[in-house]
């Protein structure tokens, strides 16, 4: 009788062990299910990014291309307009236009032209 009830006792402890590794098995699986879930959706969001992306660079091409074109066409009107500025014009006191800057920048810029050391 002794003997029975300590194998029975080992019987429950092997099903108690053995219950709680086919919980930690469940739940390694649902573990590897999420995973494979999200690295699915990853791998598709990637795609759609890659997607996005070349039809946003195509994009860009276009407008490019469509903007080069509108510069040449509106170059061939306007003959050699001026459209950039050469930074040091400031220093004399000009902007963009030709336009004179007030009295009071350019005697700042005069007078920081006249301080700087010769060399």
């Amino acid at each position: 009788m002794l003997q029975l009830s300590g194998l029975q006792e080992e019987l429950n402890e092997a099903k108690q062990a053995m219950l709680e590794s086919e919980k930690k098995l469940k739940f390694k699986e649902e573990t590897a299910a999420a995973a494979i879930s999200a690295r699915d959706a990853a791998i598709k969001s990637l795609r759609l990014a890659d997607m996005r992306a070349s039809r946003l660079g195509e994009r860009v091409e276009e407008l490019s291309r469509h903007l080069e074109e509108s510069d040449t066409r509106e170059d061939s009107r306007n003959g050699s307009r001026q459209r950039y500025v050469c930074w040091p014009w400031q220093w004399l006191g000009l902007n963009f236009v030709g336009y004179h800057l007030p009295e009071t920048q350019q005697q700042g810029s005069n007078e920081m032209e006249l301080s700087e050391p010769l060399l």
